[in-house]
């Protein structure tokens, strides 16, 4: 995969030497390691600036830590141990915390996401060394460097963003093998799968499909036969495990709610174009929007040589790919952004079809572009962790132990690309030791589930979504196609309240509202009364009565 030997520099061009080109006297495992640390260092310094990063779902697997770790705080949940796929997050967290205490928890959270953007900024370079040769090396790092801190990462998903990285890396190890077939190649994928799977089993199945392909495209039986035996049964393993967890995702128990049965949709056609670049692109907020002047050269430039056939990435298995992503759900079960997955591996067959030079103005914009993401990225983080501040404000106000309902009528403040603030109350979790009635605990698939699951109405992901979708009675009246001011329509929204409140109240001390309209403060219950109020954030605690139990009990 790596020779270790140094090549020689192309010839210059007629703007002057390539600028592109990799230097003299350098060897492929010196240039790989170049380029993924400066891929590295761009993505990954904005991590020192903050407590914890600000991405969207990882408040809520640091509180699904919280819990593994305080399994006498709450009783109300099970656990379902660390061999399961999706599970690499949860054991790091998990690990970190046995070892060194809680105050290990939020660091432990930015050395993952470290580790996330290293396997990624290495994962590239290899990757395209591997398929493309050492001359597209160094341009195709200058147009997918929004890959590396990418989408998934600030959606929180960084088992998947990590599956990613490690994907394209056993991508490259596959071809080693397939041409050259060793026991120690196999043991090596064997190892790599395990840990993909362990990760996440999506890229895993992708990989098993391009693999299965590739296969395919041999010329003769005996050389199929051969590349199976070479190439699919070290996966074989892996893949198995990965059936697995996916039966047991989408295979629902009885108790589950109707929003987390057997259920799909689709985005419309422009969607999809958009969801191109938005499933491409690591920003947080519009300034960060400067990702689709590379993601469309990118585009653009593999455009000319679409014909340029690869291993595990041909013609025919990168339209596979794009019929995939045209075909397959956009969300599946309550698995969301499920046919966005393969968005990453398409951007990967473009990257594989790059010319080896590049234009010195394209090349300059293209650097300028990556620097300024990075300094946006930077002041992105410190922006939302303000948010994050200004969200858990009322710490003090809440007891520890309280039985604590989140209703957050907006998710986000500053960030435009996510929902920063959804599983913002997970801080409360873990400081506090409250309640989580939103933490992620619905699926026999997730490290934890309910005991007994409380009312339907509150059971994620129904509860949170309610505020939200319930903030206004014109909400439900557009929903429903009738009149904002239709007095049955707001009757019907007030009556939705009213069984809400029905159920949640005797169930919860206390109240945390984000964005809260006025219609719906009006129709607070008046056992709550404001104990804190700031900016958006206000925090309610319920009149004692004899019949209050702490959710521990």
């Amino acid at each position: 995969m790596l020779d270790g030997q140094p090549q020689t520099r192309a010839a210059p061009n007629d703007a002057g030497w390539d600028a592109t080109a990799p230097p003299r006297a350098c060897t492929d495992a010196q240039l790989v390691g170049m380029v993924a640390a400066i891929l590295f260092v761009l993505a990954a310094w904005p991590l020192l600036l903050v407590a914890v990063p600000p991405f969207q779902d990882l408040p809520n697997h640091l509180a699904t830590a919280h819990i593994i770790a305080h399994p006498d705080l709450y009783p109300q949940y099970a656990f379902n141990g660390f061999f399961k796929s999706n599970g690499l997050l949860t054991a790091w967290l998990a690990a970190a915390t046995s070892l060194f205490g809680d105050g290990a928890l939020f660091p432990a959270a930015r050395a993952f996401t470290a580790l996330v953007l290293a396997v990624n900024a290495l994962g590239w370079p290899l990757f395209v060394l591997r398929f493309a040769g050492r001359r597209h090396v160094v341009a195709a790092a200058l147009l997918v460097w929004p890959l590396v801190h990418g989408f998934f990462l600030v959606m929180g998903m960084l088992n998947f963003a990590f599956a990613f990285g490690l994907s394209l890396i056993l991508l490259a190890v596959l071809d080693r093998q397939r041409a050259r077939p060793t026991w120690l190649g196999a043991a090596g994928i064997d190892a790599l799968a395990a840990l993909l799977w362990f990760a996440h089993p999506f890229p895993l199945a992708l990989v098993g499909a391009l693999t299965a392909l590739q296969v395919a495209r041999e010329s003769t039986w005996p050389a199929r036969r051969a590349a199976a035996r070479a190439l699919l049964l070290p996966l074989l393993p892996a893949m198995v495990l990965s059936a697995v967890a996916a039966e047991r995702h989408l295979v629902k128990d009885a108790h589950t709610t109707a929003s987390t049965a057997l259920s799909f949709s689709y985005l419309n056609p422009l969607e999809m174009i958009e969801h191109l670049w938005l499933d491409a692109s690591g920003a947080l907020t519009r300034w960060g929007a400067i990702t689709i002047v590379p993601l469309l050269l990118l585009a653009f430039l593999a455009w000319p040589r679409r014909d340029v056939e690869r291993p595990f990435f041909s013609r025919a298995a990168w339209l596979a790919l794009a019929i995939g992503y045209v075909a397959i759900p956009e969300t599946l079960s309550n698995w969301s952004y499920f046919h966005c997955r393969l968005v990453p591996f398409l951007w990967a067959g473009l990257a594989l079809r790059l010319p080896a030079r590049l234009p010195r103005a394209v090349t300059n914009t293209l650097l300028a572009c990556a620097v300024a993401f990075s300094a946006v990225t930077g002041a992105d983080y410190v922006r939302l962790d303000r948010d994050r501040a200004a969200f858990t404000a009322g710490m003090d106000a809440v007891p520890a132990g309280a039985t604590l309902l989140p209703l957050l009528f907006k998710k986000s403040a500053r960030s435009d690309f996510t929902e920063s603030l959804t599983h913002a109350w997970a801080y409360y979790v873990i400081d506090k030791n409250t309640s989580a009635p939103l933490v992620f605990a619905v699926e026999r698939s997730y490290p934890i589930t309910y005991r007994d699951f409380p009312p339907r109405q509150l059971i994620p992901p129904a509860l949170e979504s309610f505020a939200e979708r319930q903030a206004t009675p014109a909400r439900l009246c557009k929903e429903k196609g009738e009149r904002s001011d239709d007095p049955d329509c707001t009757g019907a929204w007030r009556a939705l309240w009213a069984n809400f409140w029905r159920e949640a109240t005797p169930r919860f001390t206390h109240l945390l509202t984000w964005g809260i309209t006025d219609q719906a403060r009006a129709l607070v219950p008046t056992a709550y009364r404001p104990t804190f109020q700031a900016g958006a954030l206000t925090i309610y605690a319920r009149e004692p009565a004899p019949s209050d139990t702490d959710h521990r009990k």
